[in-house]
């Protein structure tokens, strides 16, 4: 990516659960051809130099040249299929209909290319025959049940037409022999008929057999994979109406707050003349007023984070400028507070959104402040390798409990540590810093600072990734 702008969608794309499974399958599938590839030109070739088989028409020698074409020629659609799968997932153009297309492309070349193969190698006499069965295993587990008995139905029809074709001489057969002048001993099996029924019955039986166990298996695999999709839009219709109604709650108590905080500092001014008694009382509803303004205030970035139509801008930027602002900017509460803080910055520039970045430092740095008592330090790291940035704050604060560091991330939840110290809090901090996290494809962990307190260790990538999930 360039210093150019970009946008992404956090959440998924158009494709459910089994869409993208079958998909990463696909391309699995490009990868186990590879191997195939490979392993029928090692075999063609060191059967032709290593143990001098050859091939003949009749009488006449035929060179290796047409085997070793048919393999190529694998080869050549294998990487256009293997270059095509990585396109169609950053252009997020993937549907099933279009999943299924491929498998076919995949599997009518497959047959094509392995009986063109048999052909120029000994044919129906050739015990590598049995290769055909290892593409119908494979793309059982892809196409609809029907699909594939009609992809075993064409690769028997290949099968029958190549054996029956040779034996009726309508085909030319290949012939294969170990040593020169072999063929004068040769028997011409695919010239027996009864020899050849046996084969094609028996391998037309397999080809059948196999797509049998392999759809069967499949189709069990793909009833599970439709139970985790309903789980998931479940979890997920539900994760989306709590988005609404943080928005919904935001949206309505927004105004009524402000306007009530407004009053409540009119109330304090010294024209009202209040008794001590009343500035008190006024004075503890205003800070309550302020605590759900706070909640407020988390309630709308939270959602914001949680709203699955939401794009963020993603532009290459300075990070550390970002967490020194940060720091600079909780300095003096830290000074006034008496605590020590000491801050290691490096040069480190990433793609992501900037402004993320910003609210994720603040809330770690207001957290450490806020539960570091008097006399204590806090350290700021913030270092990169030629991959990922790692931003490091520990302080020497109240700690918190194996449980507690566990459960820190969760919405709405407060460590009983904090509570003992401040009773207001949205528990919604260390979510949202949490959510950025992921939003950026980075991992965040937190451990027991040895000297006492909590350190949390934010690691990020330099280069934004797309996200495999929004096929």
């Amino acid at each position: 990516m360039t210093d150019d702008t970009a946008h992404f969608n956090r959440e998924p794309g158009t494709l459910n659960i089994t869409d993208r499974e079958l998909f990463e399958r696909l391309a699995w599938f490009t990868y186990v051809r590879w191997i195939f590839g490979l392993f029928c030109l090692l075999v063609l070739l060191v059967s032709w130099y290593g143990f001098g088989v050859r091939f003949y028409i009749q009488d006449e020698p035929v060179s290796v040249s047409p085997a070793v074409h048919v393999i190529l020629f694998l080869f050549l659609y294998n990487a256009i299929f293997t270059f095509l799968n990585p396109v169609l997932r950053d252009r997020r153009i993937i549907t099933h209909r279009l999943i299924v297309v491929i498998a076919l492309a995949q599997i009518i070349c497959d047959l094509g290319a392995i009986t063109v193969l048999v052909h120029y190698t000994g044919g129906i006499e050739n015990t590598f025959i049995i290769l055909i069965l290892v593409p119908l295993a494979i793309v059982s587990e892809l196409l609809p049940q029907g699909l594939a008995y009609a992809a075993a139905a064409a690769a028997a029809a290949l099968l029958n037409g190549l054996a029956w074709g040779q034996q009726q001489n309508w085909i030319r057969h290949v012939h294969a022999e170990q040593g020169a002048h072999a063929l004068r001993n040769a028997v011409c099996l695919y010239d027996d008929w009864h020899y050849v029924l046996t084969v094609t019955v028996s391998l037309t039986v397999t080809i059948f057999a196999t797509v049998f166990v392999a759809t069967t298996i499949a189709a069990r695999l793909r009833a599970r994979d439709e139970q985790l999709q309903q789980a998931f839009d479940k979890l997920r219709s539900t994760d989306e109406a709590k988005s609404f109604f943080m928005r919904r709650a935001e949206h309505e108590m927004r105004a009524p707050l402000a306007a009530i905080h407004s009053l409540l500092d009119a109330m304090l001014t010294p024209d009202n003349n209040l008794s001590p008694e009343k500035q008190e009382m006024v004075s503890r509803v205003r800070r309550r007023t302020t605590a759900l303004m706070a909640l407020v205030k988390d309630l709308r970035e939270y959602s914001q984070f949680r709203t699955p139509d939401r794009i963020f801008e993603i532009q290459r930027f300075a990070l550390d400028p970002v967490v020194a602002n940060t720091i600079n900017l909780f300095r003096p509460q830290a000074e006034q507070k008496g605590l020590t803080l000491t801050a290691s910055v490096a040069p480190v520039w990433m793609e992501g959104n900037e402004e993320m970045m910003r609210e994720l430092a603040t809330n770690l740095l207001a957290n450490a402040v806020q539960y570091t008592p008097t006399g204590r330090s806090i350290d700021v790291q913030l270092q990169a390798d030629t991959k990922t940035a790692t931003l490091r704050v520990a302080d020497t604060g109240i700690g918190m409990t194996p449980e507690a560091r566990q459960r820190i991330f969760e919405e709405f939840y407060r460590a009983p540590e904090a509570k003992q110290i401040f009773q207001e809090g949205t528990g919604l901090g260390m979510a949202i810093v949490n959510r950025i996290v992921q939003i950026h494809h980075g991992q965040i962990e937190i451990h027991e600072n040895p000297g006492g307190g909590t350190v949390f260790h934010v690691q990020l990538p330099l280069r934004h990734q797309t996200d495999r999930e929004g096929l």
